[in-house]
């Protein structure tokens, strides 16, 4: 009769499923150890990509800034000239309308007539002067109204005065630019502009 010794193969058995169990959880750990250790690289790695963005933007927003200033000091420089451009443009149009008022002033006064002073603040010419009487001083009011570069002429004084022992009529008067007359296009004709205050002087 054959024994067999079912005991041993048991044993054996046992021994070989608890040498597999040993061996899976020893791979498993070995494994989540690799998963973790794969996690903590892409986290690492993705870390050092959002710092380099990071510094990338911050050095973009320094070059930005320093542009922003280049063109708020190119803005700064633009008003600045544009002003300088604009108070220059007034001068000159002072200096022409002073220089065409002369001119006017100069064909309207009488013979007998001189002016002492003019004075030009805002729209209104200031002159005073002699002559020999007071239709004289009439004539040039009326005058100067006629040259269509004034308004109404107002006398503001009238005395007698005496000029190297000769009797004269001392008078001050002021007379108001005219408003530029304009075209069928609605442009000025009239280059009557507001000045910066000037004065003259005329000898007899």
């Amino acid at each position: 009769m054959i024994k067999i010794n079912l005991l041993s193969d048991r044993e054996a058995i046992r021994k070989e499923t608890t040498r597999q169990q040993v061996s899976i959880f020893f791979l498993s750990i070995c494994l989540i150890i690799v998963i973790l250790g794969g996690i903590q690289l892409y986290q690492y790695r993705q870390k050092k990509d959002l710092e380099q963005r990071i510094q990338y933007v911050k050095q973009e927003l320094v070059e930005l800034k320093k542009k922003v200033g280049e063109v708020e000091k190119y803005k700064d420089a633009k008003k600045e000239l544009e002003t300088k451009l604009q108070i220059i443009d007034r001068l000159q149009k002072g200096k022409m309308l002073v220089v065409e008022l002369l001119d006017r002033i100069g064909a309207t006064i009488p013979e007998k007539m001189w002016l002492d002073e003019l004075g030009l603040k805002g729209q209104k010419l200031s002159m005073e002067g002699y002559a020999v009487d007071n239709e004289t001083i009439a004539t040039f009011m009326k005058q100067l109204e006629h040259t269509q570069s004034f308004g109404t002429v107002e006398l503001l004084l009238t005395e007698k005065k005496e000029v190297e022992g000769v009797g004269m009529k001392h008078f001050s008067l002021v007379a108001p630019l005219a408003p530029p007359k304009t075209n069928n296009n609605g442009s000025g004709t009239n280059k009557n502009t507001t000045g910066p205050t000037q004065g003259a002087k005329k000898s007899p």
